[in-house]
């Protein structure tokens, strides 16, 4: 009788047989070479088990990720540009709670609870951002210091039984990493430095706190959060979703990493054909003349008349990218390798935050449930540029799509609104689908969808004390 494979060579097997080239042997191959720690590998067997369809629309579910999950992780709420100045004020709502993000009178960042005291009005609207130099409630005045002392009530002589310095705002925790203002809702969490576990010493290099908002995006999507972020998890889908993108795409030779049960992180090189395409010929200017769309949102274009010169595509659209970002930022990108300006080097932060390493995909992502509907969700997109001193960006604010707006009316997005409403239509389809599935649970793959299994043994860890 046959004995079973053990695990590590099933996952041994599979990594074998992924397609070549590797990640890792397209950045090997780079005239400049990728800083030390794009070369480091960590993936393991994490398990092969279906995870079951109804958390991505069960209601008890739902609750239960509001219970340990949004009420216990830190979450990034906004960018220290967001609040530049005394007396800027944030909101950031997730479910029920509204938190209200202030610079105070001497610099100082703080969150509270954006409700009065009194009787429970919002401070300041949800989703909003704004100047204030006092937090007033908008019902019956009652106000309160930016450092949330209490300053004025209303016929004060009526309240014989409030004792002002028993007042102060309730405060949130909060904390800063690389210029994201993060909060959490549990006072007894660990620090966020232990949170973030490898990521502030993986982006050493790309100091983060030194960029400034380009844009700013929000949409109501129709599907579960996890769902959404799943789309960004993994390359997988790009044949199918995104066609128009494996002349330059790697996409199933992805490299796929994982370090404790916060972060994750995939990597896709750019500039050379995906793996599906081996038997068509793909010539070095098709290449090229297909990235043309992924440049535009930078604010330049790649220079056509050279592309039939030798160089080899990926040195130069990194060189046409450097000279678009030294113009467009005032900041200097020559120095920068290859992999750097152009590759799709994505970290995932436990529970919804995406930041993208590097200088030439700027982008960070957010979700969130919308409310408590299981079946949408919100999805951010935030463009971040470098910036030198004399050429600061101001904040462009949030740009709101409505739920039927195609994601291409946000122009400050360039060609990555069409890819938006690709992956769009695949959150629809598959949150029904999931609903009408008679299968019990999702199966996922043991390598390219390796950060979704790794993204839900993260969360039965956190919810393991109320299954």
């Amino acid at each position: 009788m046959r004995k079973p494979k053990k695990n590590n060579e099933i996952f041994g097997k599979v990594l074998k047989n992924r397609p070549k080239p590797y990640f890792q042997e397209i950045i090997s191959q780079d005239h400049i070479m990728a800083p030390s720690v794009l070369k480091e590998e960590s993936c393991s067997y994490i398990g092969c088990d279906d995870v079951d369809r109804e958390r991505y629309f069960s209601k008890k579910f739902h609750n239960l990720e509001i219970e340990s999950i949004w009420n216990k992780v830190w979450q990034f709420a906004c960018r220290e540009e967001d609040i530049p100045l005394s007396g800027d004020y944030y909101v950031y709502d997730i479910v029920d709670q509204s938190i209200l993000i202030v610079r105070t009178g001497d610099g100082k960042i703080k969150a509270y609870y954006n409700s009065c005291l009194h009787r429970g009005t919002q401070l300041k609207p949800s989703n909003t951002c704004g100047f204030s130099e006092v937090l007033k409630c908008p019902f019956h005045g009652w106000s309160w210091s930016l450092d949330g002392k209490l300053e004025n009530i209303p016929c004060d002589w009526d309240f014989p039984h409030v004792d002002k310095r028993d007042f102060m705002l309730p405060e949130v925790k909060c904390d800063i990493w690389g210029g994201f203002i993060f909060i959490n809702l549990d006072e007894n969490s660990e620090s966020l430095k232990d949170f973030l576990s490898v990521l502030p010493d993986h982006f050493k290099d790309w100091d983060m706190s030194k960029r400034r908002k380009a844009a700013h995006v929000a949409k109501i999507v129709p599907c579960n959060w996890k769902f959404a972020i799943e789309a960004f998890l993994e390359g997988y889908h790009v044949s199918e979703t995104h066609p128009q993108a494996l002349p330059y795409t790697g996409d199933i030779n992805c490299q796929y990493d994982h370090w404790g049960p916060n972060i994750s992180r995939m990597m896709s090189g750019l500039g050379t054909p995906s793996p599906t395409l081996k038997n068509k010929k793909i010539a070095d200017a098709d290449v090229i003349e297909s990235m043309q769309d992924l440049v535009s949102y930078l604010g330049g274009d790649t220079d056509k008349k050279n592309i039939n010169n030798n160089i080899k595509p990926r040195e130069f659209l990194s060189n046409s990218m450097k000279e678009i970002l030294t113009s467009s930022t005032g900041v200097n990108h020559q120095k920068f390798s290859t992999s750097e300006i152009i590759d799709a080097i994505q970290y995932f932060v436990f529970p919804n935050f995406i930041p993208w390493a590097g200088y030439g995909v700027p982008i960070v992502y957010r979700f969130r449930p919308n409310g408590h509907n299981p079946d949408k969700s919100i999805f951010e997109v935030i463009l971040l540029y470098e910036n030198n001193d004399e050429k600061k960006e101001t904040d462009p604010g949030i740009n709101w799509l409505d739920e039927d707006d195609s994601w291409t009316k946000a122009e400050e997005l360039g060609g990555l609104g069409a890819l938006f409403d690709q992956d769009e239509a695949a959150f629809r389809s598959g949150q029904l689908g999931l609903k009408a599935s008679n299968k019990k649970g999702s199966t996922f793959s043991l390598y390219q969808e390796s950060r979704i299994r790794h993204f839900h043994k993260t969360i039965d860890m956190y919810l393991s004390h109320k299954i």
